[in-house]
């Protein structure tokens, strides 16, 4: 069975409501009758046009309400998208928990369930790979356990 394939205002906007914390039914329900009311206190980026973004997955046929339920990928993500993914998803910022090198981002420090849910999410286009200890010191902080392994997200085909 194939993923889901979200569009980046789509797959941001179904990261976006996951943040809330509510059950999945329950958001979909709330998006289903366009109440954004009580999710959008919850949700971390508040701002965002949920009914502009429902109405694009509409027009492209990005099935949003299934990727809550089952699971998604990107079907293209640019260096910003993958930037807001990471701290949508994992609560890691750019400068304060990982660099940016050009269109690589280096000592990123995630669990193993975390690198492999974000390769199921960008692996069409961007690989995660882990990095020497050594090169990812720079990036670590003291209060990070030894279960976090620094990796590097490079484009798959530069």
């Amino acid at each position: 069975m194939s993923r889901t394939q979200l569009s980046i205002p789509v797959g941001l906007l179904v990261e976006n409501v996951l943040t809330s914390g509510v059950p999945g039914d329950v958001i979909i329900e709330w998006l289903q009758r366009r109440d954004f009311s009580r999710l959008l206190p919850l949700v971390k980026e508040s701002p965002m046009d949920f009914d502009e973004r429902l109405q694009t997955a509409a027009d492209i046929g990005d099935d949003w309400e299934k990727a809550i339920r089952q699971g998604y990928e990107f079907k293209f993500l640019h260096i910003n998208g993958l930037k807001r993914l990471l701290d949508f998803r994992f609560d890691r910022k750019v400068d304060r928990d990982y660099v940016q090198d050009e269109l690589s981002l280096k000592h990123i420090r995630l669990t193993a369930e975390e690198i492999e849910l974000l390769q199921s999410l960008i692996g069409r286009q961007w690989i995660v790979q882990a990095e020497e200890v050594e090169a990812a010191a720079e990036g670590r902080t003291e209060d990070e356990s030894s279960s976090h392994i620094p990796v590097c997200i490079q484009l798959k085909f530069p």
